[in-house]
């Protein structure tokens, strides 16, 4: 009989042992910056309920916790947290997939950057900024012509790098169901000789917005 009782007694211990804690998540193979007073890393982690519950090798963790849920981080970098003093770090990571006119000397080269994307790329909206007319030595506005003849088919939507005009071709117009009756206060949708010429300025920029596709999930994590 007693002996009955030893080997249950060393069984339960050894059920113990193999258990592991649950968790809702576990992250493995990352460079984690830990913010502790050595700054050191780590490569795993598990969370529950929201909160680190623990940080350390992915053998330490995997050996300890399981999960139902497991991240292989391909051995990007965590942060334990941002204070966004208005960085917007998710646009940014989204413009990063965008064509990039920052620096532009004139409309020809921020053509040129477009064409040079969407060969890259192959967008079924193509989307950027950072142009400003005011670096060109043509300081007018530019007009859509020349992305319509390129990209008859495809909308493009452009901001300048004050935020504040988005210049569009005519695919862009037609999707946001833009016409030369279109009006739209506190803004301007610009027209030539009873044309529009692809510049929308202010709140009028928002009908073009409203008409592009929200982010993939690919490209919200990517971002």
């Amino acid at each position: 009989m007693r002996n009955i009782f030893t080997i249950l007694f060393v069984s339960v211990i050894l059920c113990s042992c193999d258990s592991k804690q649950k968790v809702d998540l576990i992250v493995t193979n990352a460079k984690i910056y830990t913010v502790d007073e050595d700054f050191s890393m780590a490569e795993a982690f598990a969370v529950k309920d929201g909160k680190f519950e623990a940080i350390g090798t992915a053998s330490e963790i995997t050996s300890i916790y399981e999960a139902n849920k497991t991240i292989d981080a391909h051995g990007k970098a965590v942060y334990p947290g941002f204070i966004d003093a208005h960085a917007h770090f998710y646009r940014l990571g989204l413009q990063q997939q965008m064509v990039n006119l920052v620096g532009t000397k004139s409309y020809e080269e921020v053509v040129a950057r477009i064409v040079e994307f969407q060969q890259k790329n192959n967008k079924s909206f193509i989307t950027g900024g950072g142009w400003d007319q005011n670096d060109w030595e043509n300081k007018e506005f530019p007009a859509k012509d020349t992305l319509d003849r390129l990209f008859p088919d495809t909308p493009i939507a452009l901001s300048r790098i004050d935020g504040h005009a988005l210049l569009v071709n005519q695919a862009a117009l037609d999707k946001a169901g833009v016409t030369t009756e279109t009006t739209f206060e506190g803004g301007d949708i610009e027209q030539k000789n009873g044309e529009l010429t692809g510049i929308l300025v202010d709140n009028p920029m928002q009908l073009i917005f409203d008409a592009q596709p929200k982010p993939t999930e690919d490209e919200m994590a990517e971002a």
